[in-house]
């Protein structure tokens, strides 16, 4: 069996080394390593929305972890009818 990849992986990956590179200005901004430019963490912020937004757009690489999943809406839907059906009990 083929290990299914998650695609949000590269966005996590990448956001994590954003929040770094952002940290590590911050907090040694009076020597030579908080001189990094913006327009560097302008880029690095980019790219993450594009990562988010491939993951967004092709999310059909995960299969459901149990077969006859119906998945969250159906879940949010059930328990959407399960409330009105308490609701309307005397």
């Amino acid at each position: 069996m083929q290990r299914q990849r998650d695609p949000w992986e590269p966005f996590r990956l990448w956001l994590a080394l954003t929040i770094g590179v952002y940290a590590l200005r911050a907090t040694f901004a009076a020597s030579w390593l908080g001189a990094i430019p913006g327009w560097v963490l302008l880029i690095m912020v980019q790219v993450a929305l594009v990562l988010a937004s491939r993951a967004l757009l092709f999310p059909g690489r995960v299969t459901p972890y149990r077969e006859g999943d119906r998945g969250w809406w159906s879940d949010l839907r059930d328990d959407w009818q399960l409330w009105w059906q308490r609701r309307r009990q005397p």
